[in-house]
Parts: structure tokens; sequence; C-alpha cells
């Protein structure tokens, strides 16, 4: 049995399972949305810019939504919370697949930005407070499943368009997936609220934010590489335009197989080796990228890159545990909307860069900043 301040004693395997297939279908709903990119694009006609800027209302809406998670969770629990931010998720993804309005299509991104920010707070919290009260190292585990649920979603839902299916069933069979596998899901998530109806606000904490920045450099480099490796590799190395998207596979592909490696990589080198070997490794992966004269070796920097990146920010949240100077729930929440920060600062930052420098510029800063967070591993000896 698993017991957790402040919640019912619950079967730790259920709890467990719950988690694991949360952070996997978290990923999952993700996923759908880029599939339906090209049949949005002729359902409603508009330029390149305006869809750009449509694509921020996704950003908008998960760090306008992500800072209350904390306080929900804390007020209401985690069960209530993740079942209602699963059926705005599916209300976001019908309206995705439905409207021809653009203004319709900007409230939907916005709620499906939100509702995933949410749902990412959520898990996170969940799966430090399961692996505080288990005692082993599962959070990098749980992030694995994140990974395997976006790519299993997006080939499904491509699969499913390739046979001819219309793009309205197909998302409304993954919306009915999604919504159900949470129902059958809800009773391993935690009850978890604080004492008194829950937290208004706490001052974060110097470790929190340092947890929270250190998790913005990780995730800037995720967003770089997602929005910037496909050019950079066709422009300067060679690669067929067709081909431009095997940076980011790479760097997905290895980020997911590291992340199920990663319980016992933690207990064997321990959180701060973990953080300053990934940031190193990292940093090496975007240098040998750079200094790569044909773009098969530059895939391979990307894939260390995202060797040394996987486990880095997993150590980091399940660090929070381990803190005193704030509730979980909120630790949680501050240190994840920071980083997350850096998926949506980190493409702006490498054009800035890039417009002013080159390309190949913008990715060395990067490298720079993944070694910068190598010095601070060791407030983190757990």
């Amino acid at each position: 049995m698993l017991a957790v301040r402040n919640t019912v004693q619950i079967d730790a395997t259920i709890v467990r399972n719950a988690t694991r297939c949360g952070f996997f279908m978290a990923g999952f709903g993700l996923s759908v949305w880029a599939p339906l990119v090209p049949y949005v694009r002729e359902r409603i006609e508009m330029t390149d810019a305006v869809f750009g800027l449509l694509l921020l209302c996704i950003g908008v809406g998960s760090l306008t939504w992500m800072p209350l998670s904390g306080v929900l969770v804390s007020r209401w629990g985690i069960r209530p919370v993740q079942l209602c931010s699963v059926v705005l998720l599916a209300l976001a993804l019908a309206g995705m697949a439905l409207t021809d309005s653009m203004l319709l299509l900007a409230l939907a991104l916005f709620c499906f930005g939100g509702s995933l920010g949410v749902i990412d707070v959520i898990m996170n919290i969940q799966a430090v407070l399961v692996e505080t009260a288990v005692g082993r190292r599962l959070m990098s585990n749980f992030h694995g499943m994140y990974s395997l649920g976006a790519i299993s979603g997006a080939l499904m839902l491509t699969g499913l368009l390739t046979l001819g299916l219309a793009p309205e069933i197909g998302s409304f069979l993954m919306i009915g997936l999604i919504v159900a596998a949470n129902l059958g899901l809800a009773r391993g998530f935690l009850p978890n609220r604080a004492p008194g109806g829950g937290f208004a606000f706490v001052r974060p904490t110097g470790v929190v934010l340092l947890v929270g920045l250190m998790c913005f450099v990780v995730y800037l480099a995720e967003g770089a590489v997602l929005d910037w490796s496909a050019l950079y590799l066709t422009g300067e190395k060679g690669l067929e335009v067709a081909k431009g998207g095997l940076g980011y596979a790479a760097f997905a592909l290895m980020v997911t197989i590291a992340r199920f490696a990663g319980g016992p990589l933690v207990n064997a080198l321990g959180t701060a080796r973990v953080i300053a070997f990934g940031g190193l490794l990292a940093a090496f992966g975007i240098g040998l990228s750079l200094a790569a004269e044909h773009w098969a070796v530059a895939l391979i920097g990307y894939g260390l890159c995202g060797l040394g990146c996987a486990n880095v920010s997993p150590v980091l949240i399940s660090s929070l545990s381990r803190q005193d100077g704030m509730p979980v729930q909120l630790a949680v929440t501050v240190a994840t909307t920071i980083g997350f920060a850096g998926v949506l600062a980190g493409p702006a930052m490498m054009g800035v860069v890039a417009h002013f420098s080159s390309l190949g510029m913008a990715f060395a800063l990067l490298a720079v900043l993944l070694v910068g967070i190598v010095p601070f591993c060791r407030r983190f000896t757990a």
C-alpha cells in the first residue's frame, strides 16, 4: 500500500501504473495536433505569419494556466484537477479538428496549451509524491513514458489519416481514447490536497528557482533542436529538405531510450553526476553537430545532445521533494513553468542570434549554456 501525506492509502502498483500511463497519455494528447496542421491550413485560409501568431496561443495558454496548477492541486487534489483538465483538452482537440473559424481556432489552441500545461505540472507533482513514497528512482521512467506517448500518438493518427480516415473521425477516436484512458486511470491519481484548503501564494525559494532555471536551459535546447536543427542540417550540411526532420528524430529517440534507463543510471551515478555528465554530453553533441562536415555525423551529435539532456530535467524535478522551503505542489509548479518557458523562448532567442550573427553561432551559445549548468550540480548531492 502507498501512503502519502494528506492522502488515503492506495495500492502502490495501481498508483505507479497510473502515473506511467498518465505521462504516456499526456504525450499522446500533445501529439494529436501535429498531424492535423495540414488539414487546418486547408480548411482555414491564412498566411504563414498569421499561422505563426496562432501557434503562440499554445504557449500563452500553457504559461497562463501552469502557474495555477499547484494552487488548484493544493485546494482540490490531483484527481479532480487532472480529470477536469482532460475534459478541457478533449474539448480543445475537438474544436481544433472541426472549426473553420480563425477566432475559435485561436481559442481552441489556447485551451489546448493551457490544459496540457496543467496536466504536465500535475503529473510531475504526482510523480514526485509517488517517488518519495516508494523510495525508488522513477522520475526518468515516467518522463520516458511521456516521450513514448508523443511518438505513439503521432504515429497512430498519421496511420489513421494515411488509411484514408477523415481527420475529424481520426481525431475523435484519439480523443475518445484519451478520455477513456484517464477515466480508467482515475483510481490511481492521488487525492492529495493541502490541509486547510490550499496555499494562495508562497514566495519561491532559491533552490526552486535554480531548478527552474536549469530546466529552462535543458528545455531551451529541446526547443532549439526541434525548430532549428532541420534548417541547419539542410542549409549548412547539405541534407535533403525532405529529410530535415531527422535531426530532431535522432534527438527525441535518444531522449526516450535514455529515460527508460534513467533509474538505474541515477542509482549508479547519483543526481549530481547525472546533471554534470548530462550537461557536458549535450554540449559536446551540439559541438559535434557544428564541427561535422557530413550531415550523418551531425545527426550523431543531435543524438548525443538528446542523450545528455534526457535525465537532467527529471532528476531536477525529483530533487524538489527534498527541499522544505515550499510545499512540493507549488515548488513543482514554479520550476516546471520556468522550465517550459525555455521551449518557447529557445526558438526566438536562436532566431535573434542567427539574425545578427549566424545559426551556427546560436547553437554554439546553446552549448555554452549547457556547460553552464554543470557547476551547479554540487547543489544536488542526493
